[in-house]
């Protein structure tokens, strides 16, 4: 699978994302949920929102996509040392210029070679992310890694990136 972005496809997967809230179909037993196994598509649109995240920029995305407590955890490809907890996030991301309400972006970051394994409630998807600035020229030169996420259910039953680990290549 390969999740280049384009701004039509983020477009209508962000608006189906934003219809179903990012829950994957869940079962109820007297009112409380009970365990449901993520689904493939469930990854996809989780993933799809972290793309959105970089083509916006916009740092008020950040609670929709991870989990938002401390058990939060995060290795940067570009910064030493793991970030632990969600509140580091938000400064993490706006040393790379991320902003309330977003900007426009100077570099294009896109996956390719996604691997999706899926573990009930819990899935990975490890891929390599590129970078690079806009253009088919720039993009010959992309920098370029291994990147790999572990999503699981808030308490909510939303589908959220518990770790997310890059490295450059």
């Amino acid at each position: 699978m390969n999740l280049k972005q384009s701004a039509g496809g983020i477009l209508i997967l962000v608006a189906l994302t934003a219809c179903t809230g990012n829950k994957p179909s869940e079962n109820r037993v007297d009112g409380r949920r009970t365990a449901t196994a993520l689904t493939e598509a469930d990854v996809q649109a989780a993933i799809e929102q972290w793309l959105n995240l970089w083509a916006t920029y916009d740092v008020s995305l950040l609670p929709e996509i991870f989990l938002t407590t401390d058990e939060l955890t995060y290795f940067s490809s570009e910064k030493e040392g793991l970030l632990k907890g969600y509140d580091k996030l938000a400064p993490h991301h706006a040393g790379f210029g991320f902003v309330t309400g977003g900007r426009q972006p100077r570099i294009n970051l896109w996956l390719e070679d996604v691997e999706i394994r899926l573990y009930g409630e819990t899935a990975l998807v490890a891929a390599v992310w590129y970078t690079a600035d806009y253009g088919v020229e720039a993009q010959k030169s992309a920098q370029k890694g291994p990147v790999t996420f572990v999503l699981v259910l808030d308490d909510q039953g939303k589908v959220k990136i518990a770790h997310a680990h890059f490295a450059n290549y």
